[in-house]
């Protein structure tokens, strides 16, 4: 490979240097153009735009504003001496008070630089030709601000050269030994961190790598050396940096700013497209004698492979929760299988009187008022026998959801077996729960349901009424229940206890009689 020598490589920057700033000057117009090129320009666009309104007015026939704009023409423009505009057959339209003494040219006579002649066409005929007489080309070179433009170009060329040299000439000194900038004692004692170890400049500029951290980038120092920290790849780890418009605030950067350490910075390094390095970081100010920041030292402590493990923690703990999950959404869904009616979606016996136990086994139980409901839908047996057993299911249903509606959120309905079905009234008193059940009963017969007219009897009980269990407080209602079948069905009943006389006192032998399994709705 050829080597290039410094002094070649100095000399090789400064002409770019040059040409550069030649071309800049150019650029911003500051390199003056030979031959009056800028006045001819000028002179051009100025006919151009005057041949322009010129024939505008003569379209229109405005022979005032054709006169008025010519003759400001002549009084605002230094250059223009005098306008006119002649017809084909050489006689004037119009002309400036001292065109007649400073047009010499002839109709048929071509254009110079000081007295043009422009054709106007109007409707593809030549109308008319307008002639412009200007004032000699300066001579001695283009003005800026009245002063020539050379001046200009050699204070640009002073001012733009001293800063553009005196920057690239530090930088360049400042690559001609960068060894000299840390001791080689220390160097030495950085190279003997199992860490890797950058020391920046105030400009953010690597001083030195020690080889801890030369091993993870797999280059030279010498590659590295003057380099911007920031412009060798990193990433900021789950958005701890703050970042601005421009850039991201890296930790050196904030700790110069600060004049504070910063410490367990997350930055990521990518080395190539399939491979990146995690680093935490750690930066300190450099402060002098005087104060002020001089750069900043870095520490970098590898750690790709905890953070690989915490990942793949990370992820046996969510592949942990999810199972979690799915276990309690299959614990739901047995709960839900085991406490409700497969053919209403209401509440089962099972959960029915788990709710019973629940509440008589508080302390307070027997001091609250709680009421009971029995429902039977009336005739069920003659509706099967009639209609189907699947017309019955559809009872059975529209009877739940009709009953369900008329209920508050803290009831619960349960299907009691076959066509029964029993609602728990907590916090209820009796006459509440009398026209509850009346509601339900005027809903139930309201509307047929497939058809069939279907009515229903209810028996209501409350536990201020001295029931001691469960057993007894269900039993009552039941009691209530048959005196509304007894006394012609489609009724309500409130039990008392003339109610009790001729029936049986074990509730276990009445609900052993009437017991069926919950999917069933023959009776």
């Amino acid at each position: 490979m050829l080597k290039i020598s410094p002094t070649v490589q100095l000399s090789t920057g400064l002409v770019f240097l040059t040409i550069s700033l030649l071309l800049l000057a150019q650029v911003i117009g500051l390199a003056p153009k030979s031959g009056g090129e800028n006045q001819l320009l000028t002179r051009q666009k100025l006919a151009e735009t005057i041949a322009l309104q010129t024939t505008l007015a003569l379209k229109r026939d405005d022979r005032f504003f054709l006169e008025s704009m010519l003759n400001q023409i002549v009084e605002e423009t230094p250059s223009v001496q005098s306008v006119g505009l002649r017809r084909s057959n050489t006689s004037i339209i119009f002309q400036t008070p001292t065109h007649e003494k400073t047009w010499t040219l002839g109709y048929s006579a071509p254009s110079t630089i000081n007295q043009v002649k422009i054709p106007l066409v109007i409707n593809g005929a030549n109308k008319a030709m307008l002639e412009m007489a200007f004032n000699e080309l300066e001579k001695g070179g283009e003005k800026l601000f009245g002063v020539p433009k050379g001046f200009w170009l050699f204070i640009f060329i002073c001012i733009s050269g001293f800063t553009t040299y005196s920057i690239f000439l530090k930088r360049v000194l400042r690559h001609l030994d960068p060894n000299s900038v840390v001791p080689g004692r220390v160097r030495n004692a950085l190279n003997t961190m199992a860490e890797g170890v950058i020391i920046l400049d105030k400009r953010g500029q690597i001083v030195l790598v020690n080889d801890a951290m030369l091993d993870k980038f797999s280059t030279d120092e010498e590659k590295l050396i003057g380099r911007r920290a920031s412009e060798l790849g990193w990433t900021p780890i789950k958005n701890e940096l703050p970042t601005t418009e421009s850039s991201i605030e890296l930790p050196w950067h904030i700790a110069q700013e600060k004049s504070e350490k910063q410490v367990n910075f997350r930055l990521s390094l990518e080395l190539t497209s399939e491979s990146s390095l995690l680093f935490s970081v750690n930066s300190v100010p450099i402060i002098d004698e005087k104060g002020k920041n001089q750069g900043t030292i870095n520490s970098f402590d590898d750690i790709t492979e905890l953070e690989e493990k915490n990942n793949l923690l990370a992820q046996m703990l969510g592949d942990l929760m999810d199972k979690q999950k799915d276990i309690e959404d299959k614990n739901r869904e047995l709960e839900h299988l085991a406490t409700r009616d497969p053919l209403t979606g209401c509440y089962n016996r099972r959960f029915l009187f788990k709710a019973l136990n629940t509440h008589f086994a508080r302390e307070t139980a027997l001091q609250k008022e709680y009421c009971v409901i029995m429902v039977d839908i009336d005739h069920f047996k003659r509706i099967n026998d009639t209609y189907g057993h699947g017309v019955g299911d559809d009872v059975i249903r529209a009877v739940c959801e009709k009953s369900q509606t008329v209920l508050r959120s803290e009831d619960v309905l349960a299907r009691f077996g076959g066509e029964e079905f029993c609602i728990l009234l907590p916090e209820m008193t009796p006459e509440r729960a009398m026209k509850i059940a009346e509601s339900c009963r005027e809903l139930i017969a309201s509307t047929p349901i497939e058809g069939v007219s279907v009515t229903s009897s209810f028996g209501v009980a409350s536990l201020t009424f001295g029931a001691g269990t469960p057993n007894e407080l269900v039993l009552q209602a039941d009691q209530a229940l048959y005196a509304s079948k007894n006394a012609g069905r489609n009724k309500s009943t409130l039990w008392s206890k003339s109610l009790t006389k001729g029936t049986t006192t074990e509730f276990q032998l009445l609900s052993a009689s009437r017991s069926r399994p919950a999917d069933m709705n023959k009776t």
